[in-house]
């Protein structure tokens, strides 16, 4: 499986087939970062605040007839890739402030990878029970409108990914001030990081590491 990044919480991922699943594509002026236009086969939004869900980008599919968009709770199987749509929230109150959050979880080329969108809160045991073994997460970190930084740190052990993305935050770039940097997060980060940071990574079974790193990940 090939993963891209683009910045903030948008990622391209391509199986060995050539499936595209594109997840949370944003509106260039609203996060103050390109995003260029591109196609998908499957495209999955986490929620509909325009800097996760700017499906205009996407132009069409690859390999299928349509692009199949994924933006409400459920169990999908595309071209034999599972993905689950799991509802949490946007903020501690269940909801009230500032809706629902879907977490994706997606089975691509026997690879588990898991992207919180927006979430502001920890997962249920039951909910950690369902993702079962993670090989890669994307996990908030900016704060204020998901995780804060200590917060995505209790997240990713709570869950033990292979791989810990952290997404959603504060570049030179952003247009969302509110927003913490990657570097505070890292400050208070204690697991290994994964070499250099990178803007595409090629991921299979018999490359992952034994226990949780940090994959820095750039847009």
């Amino acid at each position: 499986m090939e993963i891209t990044y683009f910045g903030h919480s948008c990622f391209k991922l391509k199986n060995k087939a050539g499936l595209t699943i594109y997840m949370d594509p944003f509106k260039s002026e609203m996060v103050g970062l390109p995003m260029a236009k591109d196609v998908a086969d499957v495209l999955t939004i986490s929620h509909s605040h325009e800097d996760h869900s700017a499906s205009e980008v996407i132009t069409g599919p690859v390999t299928r007839e349509n692009t199949f968009v994924i933006d409400r709770e459920g169990e999908y199987e595309i071209a034999g890739v599972q993905i689950s749509a799991i509802k949490t929230y946007h903020d501690k109150n269940t909801g009230a402030d500032r809706g629902k959050n879907l977490v994706i979880y997606i089975i691509m080329d026997s690879l588990h990878i898991v992207h919180l969108g927006d979430i502001c809160h920890k997962l249920t045991e039951a909910q950690i029970e369902k993702l079962g073994s993670v090989d890669v997460m994307m996990v908030p970190v900016g704060g204020t409108f998901t995780l804060d930084a200590n917060e995505a740190m209790d997240m990713i052990k709570d869950v033990q990914p292979s791989y810990a993305i952290p997404m959603h935050y504060k570049t030179n770039e952003s247009k969302i001030t509110e927003l913490t940097t990657l570097e505070n997060f890292l400050d208070k980060n204690k697991f290994p990081i994964a070499g250099e940071p990178v803007h595409k990574i090629k991921l299979d079974e018999g490359n992952l590491p034994d226990d949780t790193q940090v994959l820095i990940m750039n847009g």
